[in-house]
């Protein structure tokens, strides 16, 4: 289910908590009730228009963005504490079970890397344990649950991947040839979250080509992708101090990659 289909039913069972009809809503919005309903049923709506019937409606657009947030947990494969301690303690095992849920097998796996016979079925029989995966004869695989792979910010392998890409990804001399962007601003929460929606369906455009491009052996090369934003400024930006009558104004700034 992509991010649209998810702000869709989300909408739809917040008018029909508000008992809102859609001969109600296209009233307001001086629009057909038939035009409401293929609205209601588009993939190509946008969030513009969604803002406007959540404003129309009396529904808070943050509010509509944390039950889309909710439905789009679902999409994603979110481990055991047991599962996710196992996985961590074995980062060779970690990779291994990574590149299953890719589509590779076992018996490929064990062709192009450095990986003995003996350490694969050891690897297998883990893995089915830990109720991961079902294993059939001949090392034949079926993943239990197929969905993207996420990890829990806090959890053991979380805490590995965040401290590597603070250790590796951020400590790097960006070139022309790669791409950034960063700057400060000021902005509402509010807009924060619609941009974060945003943002996400930018990330699923992304893996959904990564994963069109596996199926049809285009070959590409591996890269780190990283979307952030929280609480910050540069240091320097306090450098003159506000006067306690102009508390509150701020100025952006806006540094790019050549």
């Amino acid at each position: 289910m992509s991010q649209v289909d998810h702000f869709l039913v989300a909408l739809k069972e917040a008018l029909k908590e508000k008992k809102i009809k859609y001969r109600d809503l296209a009233k307001s919005l001086d629009l057909s009730e038939s035009s409401i309903k293929r609205l209601l049923t588009s993939k190509s709506i946008s969030l513009q228009r969604i803002e406007d019937i959540c404003r129309t409606a009396d529904v808070k657009f943050s509010e509509l963005v944390k039950s889309v947030e909710n439905l789009y947990q679902d999409q994603f494969l979110l481990f055991t504490e047991k599962q996710e301690q196992a996985l961590s303690e074995n980062l060779r095992l970690l990779h291994f079970y990574m590149m299953l849920c890719d589509g590779a097998s076992p018996q490929q796996i064990e062709i192009d890397y450095q990986v003995s016979h003996p350490e694969v079925q050891k690897f297998l029989f883990h893995l089915d344990k830990l109720g991961l995966l079902e294993l059939h004869l001949h090392d034949k695989v079926k993943i239990k649950m197929n969905a993207h792979l996420r990890f829990r910010r806090e959890g053991p392998i979380g805490r590995i991947l965040f401290s590597q890409a603070r250790a590796t990804y951020l400590n790097y001399d960006f070139t022309s040839e790669d791409y950034i962007r960063l700057f400060t601003l000021r902005v509402s929460s509010s807009a924060l979250a619609k941009y974060k929606v945003k943002m996400d369906n930018i990330l699923i455009e992304l893996q959904e080509t990564a994963e069109f491009e596996a199926r049809h052996d285009i070959h590409g090369e591996e890269i780190g992708v990283l979307f952030a934003f929280r609480p910050w400024q540069y240091s320097f930006m306090d450098a003159l101090k506000l006067k306690p009558s102009h508390l509150g104004v701020s100025t952006s700034m806006r540094i790019e990659s050549a």
